[in-house]
């Protein structure tokens, strides 16, 4: 079982960064350790998980699969021991939390979590945009902040301590009846002639992000529309007003499989990331204890 388990997040770290070099580095392995876990889970499942040659990484059908489904597998895995190992705590108090209103799919699980850890600490949680959530870290009425950001931009946008909790490949969302609704990874290139609907609030800059990778690649992108709500995109994807993307979600995945189709986004920067952000300063007991119970 313990292989098992590494070799999952050894696959799932290849399937973040799509480059074995950079997922090594991130696992603090050897490349050819972390190449023989690959190989191995692929000799357990007896299929391909990666298209891989001297210039690209990429996932097969397979391996997309399974990578929708593992974050979710190792999540329980580890609440269940983490559980075992709280059982017999007993701490009290109040923990302060903002989330961005785009992170409803996977930030509840983490809260429940926590809440089994620790039944006594009472969690506050406000949906706030970034740069007041940030104000308020600084005046300590927030005790951690759940931040987002798109490829290498993260490290570059908080004055705080910060902790990585989720990686996330970017998808490009098309209609179902798009000609290109059934491939499972793009480049930006493949789509410079459509009409892009792009989600932004401040602190995020998602549509700079976007406007500066399709410049890269020698075209200006046609934005019809950009919108502050992520179900707004959902709804103008689905009714065939134009194309979006956004990070790769099983859940969202579920709920948009009807209506819209999801592609993977190829790049060696196209994911998006999740971070916990905290002032170091605000002596609160109960951060330490959250934020290890997210490791």
């Amino acid at each position: 079982m313990n292989n098992d388990i590494r070799y999952l997040h050894s696959f799932i770290a290849v399937a973040e960064y799509l480059n074995f070099t950079k997922a090594a580095e991130h696992l603090h392995l050897s490349q050819s350790a972390l190449s023989k876990h690959i190989m191995e889970l692929e000799e357990q499942l007896g299929v391909q998980l990666f298209i891989r040659n001297h210039s690209i990484v990429r996932l097969t059908r397979a391996g997309f699969t399974l990578f929708k489904e593992a974050k979710n597998l190792l999540d329980k895995i580890d609440e269940v021991l983490e559980a075992t190992r709280q059982s017999q705590h007993d701490v009290s108090g109040k923990l302060k939390i903002g989330c961005p209103s785009s992170s409803h799919t996977f930030l509840p699980k983490i809260f429940r979590r926590f809440c089994t850890l620790y039944p006594h600490i009472t969690l506050e949680l406000r949906v706030l945009q970034t740069p007041m959530s940030n104000n308020q870290l600084y005046l300590e009425e927030l005790d951690i902040n759940f931040n987002s950001y798109i490829g290498h931009m993260g490290k570059l946008k908080s004055p705080f301590k910060q902790k990585e909790i989720r990686r996330s490949r970017l998808c490009f969302l098309l209609p179902i009846d798009h000609a290109y609704a059934n491939k499972y990874s793009l480049d930006l290139h493949e789509l410079k002639q459509e009409r892009f609907i792009l989600f932004d609030q401040p602190g995020f800059e998602f549509s700079n992000w976007f406007v500066s990778k399709c410049t890269e690649q020698g075209f200006t992108p046609n934005i019809a529309h950009i919108c502050p709500e992520v179900d707004s995109i959902f709804l103008h994807v689905a009714s065939g007003l134009g194309i979006s993307f956004f990070v790769l979600d099983a859940e969202y995945c579920k709920m948009l499989q009807s209506q819209i189709s999801v592609v993977a986004m190829r790049g060696d920067d196209a994911y998006g990331v999740a971070y916990a952000v905290w002032n170091t300063k605000n002596k609160n007991p109960a951060i330490p204890l959250f934020l290890n119970s997210i490791n």
